[in-house]
């Protein structure tokens, strides 16, 4: 009797599925190729093309002809580029170590002490950061301005790592589930205390974990827009997100020198993505966020 090559209950051969299945895969990642590459690339054009070849004629010249460094070199020399880099080095590194260390022992602790309402208290974690940053801004406001941090690199660094801090914490607990704690007994057998085992044992299995909440918070920090905004009220405080998009109102600087800048901005999320992406999907898969 002949086998059929088809699935039960299946009008299509299971070959023909796999082939439809691998072509809406190609598809889609072709789709998904163009619509991010056609905007980086324009992106690219206006910011290392003059800005007279690029709008001669009336409209954007998509093929480039002379490549320069002018509009950096105007970043550079007559805008405060390099101040607003360097504000948002400062705080992103800030609030990233901030989140992350409370990420660590914040999910460490929910996994491996018990106590009444444990569960719910990763869940609360977890909800509060549902919230808009807006939500928390003009709380946050009042605080600050209370305190009298307002303008200050404290006051932002713990105003993002408060937005970042809740999902980070709940990536750490999830995470930390997955490490066995035979490995932390077998430590404590052999005389090693509880912090000597959670830094030689425990941290160096989760790396893939708190590298993976630090990415998510420097993202969050690097991003962000309406925290600098609206607790920095000087011109020399604001991060490179709000510096740029005061680009737009200045006569001096034009769209070549908006897209510079915003190539600038894309660079260190670049490199980060590039060097510790394996970390990054080890960190998501395996931390339990399906």
């Amino acid at each position: 009797m002949a086998t059929s090559s088809k699935g039960a209950g299946s009008i299509v051969s299971q070959k023909r599925q796999q082939q439809i299945k691998r072509v809406g895969v190609y598809t889609t990642a072709i789709l998904v190729s163009i619509f991010v590459t056609i905007p980086v690339y324009i992106m690219l054009l206006l910011s290392f093309q003059p800005p007279e070849v690029v709008f001669s004629g009336g409209q954007v010249n998509l093929i480039p002809q002379t490549l320069t460094f002018q509009n950096f070199n105007e970043l550079l020399t007559t805008t405060k580029t390099v101040r607003y880099m360097t504000n948002s080095i400062i705080v992103t590194g800030s609030s990233m170590v901030l989140s992350t260390s409370i990420a660590v022992m914040a999910g460490y602790g929910l996994t491996r002490f018990d106590f009444r309402g444990k569960s719910l208290t990763a869940r609360a974690v977890l909800f509060s950061y549902m919230f808009s940053p807006i939500v928390l801004a003009i709380p946050l406001y009042v605080l600050f301005y209370t305190a009298g941090l307002l303008n200050s690199y404290f006051a932002l660094t713990l105003s993002l790592t408060a937005i970042s801090t809740p999902f980070a914490i709940w990536l750490m607990w999830q995470y930390f589930q997955t490490i066995p704690i035979s490995l932390e007994e077998s430590a404590w057998v052999r005389g090693a205390s509880r912090w000597r085992t959670v830094r030689d044992v425990v941290l160096p299995v989760a790396r893939p974990g708190y590298i993976s909440a630090a990415i998510f918070s420097f993202a969050v920090a690097w991003n962000d827009f309406t925290m600098a905004r609206v607790v920095m009220s000087s011109d020399n405080m604001y991060t490179i997100t709000v510096g740029a998009s005061l680009f737009l109102d200045r006569v001096s600087v034009g769209w070549s020198e908006t897209m510079a800048v915003s190539f600038l901005m894309c660079i260190p999320p670049f490199l980060i993505a590039l060097f510790l992406q394996n970390y990054l999907l080890q960190g998501f898969s395996v931390g339990g966020l399906e």
